[in-house]
């Protein structure tokens, strides 16, 4: 998967209806399982260490990058 830019994890957050401002453990299983179709879409891999679901690190994956602002 490429590296995702802060415009385009908004704009995918917002086409998925995927809450940003919100826990990982707060979100309802409709939202979940939208993150795991955006994810499979993504061909997002979870890192060989992970220590939990491949939503939850996608979603923290999008949430970090939606959050980063450009400097310069």
């Amino acid at each position: 998967m490429a590296r995702m830019t802060p415009d385009s994890a908004k704009s995918y957050a917002s086409i998925y209806r995927i809450p940003l401002d919100r826990d990982y453990h707060a979100l309802n299983s409709d939202v979940v399982h939208r993150i795991l179709e955006l994810a499979t879409e993504l061909k997002y891999r979870v890192p060989a260490n992970a220590n939990g679901s491949k939503a939850r690190y996608f979603h923290a994956y999008l949430v970090r990058t939606a959050k980063k602002t450009v400097e310069g």
